[in-house]
């Protein structure tokens, strides 16, 4: 088995403590069962939030008696595992967070983070929140972004491709970790100044998709699926990568969206990696997001 498929020996969940971090917890908890994986539960109290708690509660009822936030944290973290019947092992960290979280993946050997999203907008949009941001572009390990409850094993994984060594990596990534789910790759394509051909555009179009096709066919057999080629089902249409995405994920109820990322700090924001990162926010469902081992750090 190469490093890209590798089964992680350790997962590191990264909790803020909030509602959304449960669904994390419990997906966390089915992927350490079904790797027989050890389990990191970890959070970070940032470094002034007692004094930002005495300033909020600035008369207290004599009967109070504050709490270290460090104590508070650890104390949660143990009883949400003990509620879940499981043992793991606590961390609990002061600092920055998204610091502190890549430092103790790095420290305990973690091959998957899997954190919650900070909540989702009105009209679809999830919003990551800075740390789980912080950790999408920066982590040299798949970071699993968690929207859904855990019931089940992924049945059905939707891979974002431009076709790029960044997508082919997170494509046999993914389909290491989950070698039982069935893949389906998804490339948007668009025709330069389509709206401006005027009898020839269907033509152009037709045979944009066509090249799209083929090249398509050929990442696939790159990729090297662990249940071959023939087994990934090619999805090319015309149109934003962001819109089609979860489009396609409420029609053929993908569990599981894949998307690989440059990473490069803030050039996850311009350039080819706002295709990344709009993905990234687009998803309706779980998503695994791989950085390019080639990214430096940022």
């Amino acid at each position: 088995m190469s490093d890209d498929t590798q089964i992680p020996r350790s997962i590191l969940l990264a909790t803020d403590l909030g509602a959304r971090s449960d669904r994390a917890f419990d997906r966390a908890l089915l992927l350490a069962r079904q790797w027989n994986a050890r389990l990191v539960a970890a959070t970070v109290v940032e470094e002034n939030a007692a004094a930002a708690a005495r300033m909020v509660l600035r008369d207290p009822p004599a009967w109070y008696r504050g709490e270290d936030p460090q104590h508070v944290a650890e104390r949660q973290l143990l009883e949400d595992a003990s509620a879940r019947g499981v043992r793991i092992e606590v961390r609990v960290e002061r600092g920055d967070p998204a610091e502190r979280l890549l430092a103790l993946a790095r420290e305990e050997d973690c091959g998957l983070i899997v954190t919650g999203v900070a909540r989702h907008e009105a009209l679809g949009r999830m919003v990551l929140g800075s740390t789980v941001d912080r950790l999408v572009r920066r982590s040299p390990v798949p970071v699993l972004a968690v929207h859904r409850r855990a019931h089940a094993p992924y049945r059905q994984m939707v891979a974002a491709s431009d076709w790029s060594a960044s997508a082919e990596q997170a494509l046999r990534v993914a389909s290491g970790l989950f070698p039982d789910t069935a893949v389906s790759v998804l490339h948007g394509f668009e025709v330069p100044m389509a709206g401006l051909l005027d009898s020839a555009r269907d033509e152009v179009v037709a045979e944009a998709a066509a090249q799209a096709l083929a090249e398509g066919r050929a990442f696939v057999e790159r990729c090297a699926l662990p249940a071959g080629a023939g087994s990934a089902s090619l999805v090319v249409e015309r149109g934003d990568p962001a819109m089609l995405l979860p489009l396609y994920a409420e029609q053929f109820r993908a569990d599981l969206a894949v998307v690989g990322t440059h990473g490069r700090s803030a050039l996850f924001d311009i350039m080819l990696g706002s295709v990344a990162q709009r993905l990234v926010e687009a998803s309706p469902v779980d998503t695994l997001v791989v950085r390019d081992r080639r990214a430096r750090g940022g």
